[in-house]
């Protein structure tokens, strides 16, 4: 007979009510969901973007005197650099038949942004609300490749 309490004894031939209970198994169980769980509160840090909304009230910063305002608009024909005045359209590259960012240029944009402005670290990132996310993601991954590590992500006007 298989059972966790032990077999009758005494009169009547009933079993006894208290049982052992193995509680090996459970706490291994319990020790692996555990470890599992740390391991995986770190990625919930790394995968994730910093990144500035704009969507409440602006901050009262202190800009720096060598820094401008650089924002990065992403449109249906492409990227589109703007600052101090001086627009910089890079347009989408065709693949495939199909029409992606230039990140290739982008990145040669803002290197070169960066060796004239050393101290330039912010960027701010305009999607028009056609554009996909991941093209956003991509946009924001490469700024901030290129050292700009203050990226704020504001909506067209």
């Amino acid at each position: 007979m298989a059972g966790a309490a032990a077999q009758p004894a005494g009169k009547g031939g009933k079993k006894a009510l208290d049982a052992e209970l193995n509680l090996v198994p459970f706490i291994d169980l319990l020790s692996c969901c555990i470890a599992f769980l740390l391991i995986t509160a770190v990625w919930t840090q790394i995968a994730g973007l910093q990144v500035a909304s704009s969507g409440g009230p602006p901050d009262q910063q202190q800009k720096l005197e060598n820094t401008i305002d650089v924002k990065l608009m992403l449109t249906d024909k492409g990227y589109a650099l703007t600052m101090a005045g001086a627009n910089i359209d890079i347009p989408k590259i065709s693949r495939d038949g199909a029409q992606n960012f230039d990140r290739k240029t982008l990145s040669e944009k803002l290197k070169t942004l960066k060796a004239s402005l050393p101290e330039q670290g912010s960027i701010t990132v305009q999607p028009e609300d056609a554009v996909a996310y991941e093209d956003l993601v991509n946009a924001v991954d490469t700024c901030m490749g290129e050292q700009l590590r203050n990226v704020t992500v504001a909506p067209m006007n």
